[in-house]
């Protein structure tokens, strides 16, 4: 299982190959915890990917730690992007994932991407400080 994790860190992330996620998912493979709605199979993956490669030059997942169990793994990453303005960031956070075959079945992701966000400057810095108070940030629509 790990091997497939790190495959999909470099071919994915690094390589930023979008056949990769078709070679490494089914059509039933889904990611949750990368926005409102899980992900389901590899368009859904794909269009994801797509929107943070055109947002940052360079991107890598780095896997820290892991455990596996049962056919599931949960590794502790650290995920890093620049973009074309060399303004950079890092987000630390933990994959919970169901893989067989060389494949990612169902994945749990929890990264802090508020603060990733933040870092980039796409975010205002105290945006989980006005959060936490009930304060608005930016506009509603």
């Amino acid at each position: 299982m790990l091997d497939t994790l790190e495959t999909w860190a470099h071919r994915v992330w690094v390589e930023r190959d979008p056949a990769a996620i078709d070679e490494m998912c089914t059509s039933e493979s889904c990611w949750h915890g990368l926005g409102r709605q899980p992900l389901v199979g590899a368009e859904a993956y794909k269009a994801f990917h797509q929107h943070l490669c055109r947002l940052l030059q360079e991107t890598r997942l780095e896997v820290n730690h892991y455990v596996e169990q049962d056919g599931w793994m949960a590794a502790l990453c650290t995920f890093t992007g620049r973009m074309s303005d060399g303004r950079q960031a890092t987000a630390k956070g933990a994959i919970h994932a169901r893989v067989a075959d060389g494949k990612v079945l169902e994945a749990y992701n929890y990264f802090d991407f508020l603060g990733f966000f933040m870092q980039l400057g796409l975010l205002p810095p105290d945006t989980l400080d006005r959060c936490m108070k009930g304060e608005p940030v930016g506009t509603q629509g």
